[in-house]
This record gives C-alpha cells, sequence and structure tokens, in this order.
C-alpha cells in the first residue's frame, strides 16, 4: 500500500502502518506525549497487525494521558486489560501447553505474558492534541476495526 492509502476522514494514519515500530521494551515516554490522546496499532515480529486501540481519553484536555494504555500493556497484567488477556490466551497458554508443564504460582502467568509482550511485540502510534482528540481516536479506532486495512487479529469489529 502507498502512503497515500492511509487516509481516513481527513487523517493520515501512515504513521499507524508504515513508521519504525517501537518495542514494548523501550519507555513509551521517550515516544509518546505526554497528554492528548493517541491512536496506536500492535504488531507482532512478523509484522502481522494485531490490534488497534486508542489511550487518552479522559475528559479534560490537560488531563488526558497517553501513554497510561502502552504503559498498561508493557505490565502484562491480565486483570483489567483485554489485550493482555488476548496475548496470553493466543500466544502464551499455547507456549505453556507446549512445554506440557505448569507450576501455578501467584503472577506467574502476568510474568509470562510481560515477557512475551516486551520480546515479541512492538506498537505504532498517531497523536492528535486537540479538545475534540476523543472523539477522533474513537471514530479511528472503530474504522480501522471494520477492516479498511486489514483486519487486526485480537479485535476486528464483526462484519
Amino acid at each position: 500500500m502507498t502512503k497515500a492509502s492511509y487516509h481516513v476522514d481527513g487523517h493520515d494514519l501512515s504513521d499507524l502502518f508504515l513508521s519504525s515500530p517501537i518495542s514494548f521494551r523501550d519507555d513509551c515516554r521517550k515516544h509518546i506525549p505526554t497528554t492528548g490522546s493517541v491512536i496506536y496499532t500492535i504488531w507482532n515480529q512478523e509484522d502481522d497487525f494485531i490490534y488497534v486501540g486508542i489511550s487518552g481519553l479522559q475528559k479534560s484536555l490537560e488531563k488526558r494521558n497517553p501513554q497510561s494504555r502502552i504503559q498498561s500493556h508493557t505490565r502484562g497484567r491480565r486483570s483489567g486489560n483485554q489485550f493482555c488477556i488476548y496475548v496470553h490466551d493466543f500466544y502464551v497458554i499455547p507456549e505453556i501447553v507446549k512445554k506440557s508443564a505448569y507450576e501455578p504460582s501467584r503472577g506467574h502467568l502476568d510474568s509470562l505474558t510481560k515477557e512475551y509482550i516486551q520480546k515479541n511485540l512492538s506498537y505504532r502510534f498517531k497523536s492528535f492534541q486537540n479538545e475534540d482528540s476523543v472523539k477522533i481516536v474513537r471514530n479511528l479506532e472503530k474504522e480501522i476495526q471494520k477492516g479498511i486495512f486489514g483486519d487486526p487479529k485480537f479485535n476486528p469489529i464483526k462484519k
């Protein structure tokens, strides 16, 4: 696809698909702004598109924290984080089954999920720094989930 083909509602979204991916090992504070809203895409090592998400959804522009969701994903805790549950279900559990050995312990599955995310996944993002950024990223996320640039593996909107 050419760069021009990643436009939705007047927004150039090529950063979500063509920019250099950022590893979850990297501190997101080096990349993502501290205010506004972001839409982001997540990719595996084969550069397969697996997830689209948004962050920085607080009501007031000054209080929007676009780093929060990426930080949450990086920690790998499944509780309250649907993306981490997907990673656990699609990648971590199959590895456990392949090894045929698992000793349950508190926090171990979250630790495995965190390790998988940080070793194998990366993201790209687009930032919006205006009053209506929440509305913009919500609309763009829905359009991308509908498959206009290919279906995200984890969270497509079923047609």
